[in-house]
């Protein structure tokens, strides 16, 4: 009996201990390459040995160490004596490989590629930790596009170019699974960014006509790869890198909760820019939307919960910028530089956040409804679209000004112009509305 105790402590101990970090393997290029040593354009012009950007690796090592885990990290440069310069021990992350490199080092075959008189070592490296990782992400493709953009923008590209990239990238999955025999890893296959998107790209191959038939075949490139994926057994998990491409095109301005990013063109690298200084590679919060495509692949392959980055701890967080701040833009140009949210200096009873989303005036009595919320009428309102970027708006009704709940779909519309209305329930003796306004998360 004297034992029980120790016993029953260690038992806690064990129960209560976190678990590992999901150890994930990537096979990609210069997009999962660590930043830290992709300083020509992830460094700022003022300090050009100093990366002041961030791969999806090293977004989650810093942010999500508990959660998921590229394996150790090593910061001397050429320290895995591979192809690799160095980072973390389960990211081959190659700058400037294509998916006939990658196949090349796989297959035993030698290229043009630089250090490819290393494809062994880095082969060996591979088949030794990919024993370690119980999932890898392959995240490959850009490169080939960039590598033939031009004869793709201009309708000249081979018959069969699309489908070379898709079976490639096929024949690197394969090698992947069969790699560990009887206890293969689970997989993550990621579309190809359309690269027409970056700057560097777009203001080069810039007709209308062209660029939207080029992105039609991208497109339908990356529905190939999806639609192979569904036919393998098991298939990969898919990570749909091409919706954030396809947010940069049709996204005009770029904007996080409201606070707009350029998509390039300071050689500082701001935290502001969607692609780095050099127009091609994706900045922090390209990557971090990267990262969340890839944790919400990760989580349906290993039915995992690592939680995805919301857009506010991009901004704070990440970037080191206020969420807020098109909110306090727009109080202070009210000369209410000190009113919170939650206030009502002009005592009209909409709060600072509502009569921002509504676009009234912080200090100024306004009335911005029309009609009733009345049987067989309805109240309506026009919320400012520009500031709804940055909140949302929502309708609540109650019958004794104590229990609130949403307006329900089936009894609110919206116009072309996005004018919004609400009507009371049928039946109903009595019912208040009122507007529950709140940040973006």
């Amino acid at each position: 009996m004297r034992y029980l105790p120790r016993l029953l402590a260690s038992l806690t101990l064990l129960t209560t201990a976190p678990a590992a970090p999901l150890a994930v393997l990537a096979i990609g290029d210069s997009m999962t390459e660590e930043y830290a040593f992709e300083v020509p354009f992830s460094a700022p012009d003022s300090n050009p040995t100093n990366a002041n950007t961030r791969s999806w690796p090293e977004l989650f090592r810093i942010f999500r160490p508990n959660d998921v885990s590229l394996g150790p990290y090593k910061s001397t440069a050429f320290a895995y004596g591979d192809i690799r310069n160095a980072g973390h021990e389960y990211n081959f992350g190659l700058p400037g490989a294509t998916t006939l490199n990658w196949l090349n080092l796989l297959s035993g075959n030698t290229d043009s590629f630089p250090f490819a008189v290393l494809y062994p070592e880095t082969k060996q490296a591979l088949q030794d930790e990919i024993f370690l990782t119980p999932v890898v992400v392959i995240m490959l493709g850009a490169n080939d596009l960039k590598q033939d953009y031009d004869t793709v923008f201009n309708n000249q590209e081979p018959a069969n170019f699309f489908n070379q990239i898709r079976n490639r990238i096929k024949a690197i999955h394969s090698w992947v699974r069969l790699n560990r025999g009887a206890h293969p890893p689970k997989v993550v296959v990621c579309t190809v960014p359309d690269i027409g998107a970056a700057p560097q790209i777009s203001g080069t191959y810039n007709v209308p006509e062209k660029q939207a038939s080029t992105r039609a075949k991208i497109a339908a490139f990356n529905q190939s790869i999806i639609g192979w994926a569904a036919t393998e057994n098991p298939p990969p998990t898919i990570a749909r890198l091409d919706l954030l491409t396809d947010r940069v095109f049709d996204q005009v301005p770029f904007q996080v909760n409201g606070t707009v990013f350029t998509l390039s063109g300071n050689r500082e690298n701001p935290p502001t820019q969607v692609f780095c200084k050099d127009g091609f590679h994706a900045s922090t919060v390209a990557q971090a939307y990267i990262a969340n495509e890839i944790i919400g692949a990760l989580n349906t392959a290993m039915g995992t919960a690592i939680p995805p980055f919301s857009d506010r701890e991009i901004l704070r967080n990440l970037l080191g910028l206020n969420p807020d701040q098109p909110y306090l833009t727009w109080i202070s140009s009210a000369g209410l530089p000190t009113s919170g949210m939650e206030k009502d200096p002009d005592g009209d009873g909409l709060p600072n956040l509502v009569e921002y989303l509504l676009g009234t005036r912080p200090g100024e009595f306004d009335q911005p409804f029309t009609g009733s919320f009345s049987p067989g009428n309805d109240l309506s309102w026009a919320p400012d679209a520009i500031a709804l970027r940055f909140g949302t708006l929502t309708a609540e009704e109650s019958t004794d000004l104590v229990n609130w709940t949403t307006v329900p779909a089936d009894r609110t519309a919206t116009t072309m112009d996005g004018r919004v209305s609400v009507t009371p329930a049928m039946g109903a003796r009595k019912s208040f509305v009122r507007l529950n306004a709140s940040p973006k998360p």
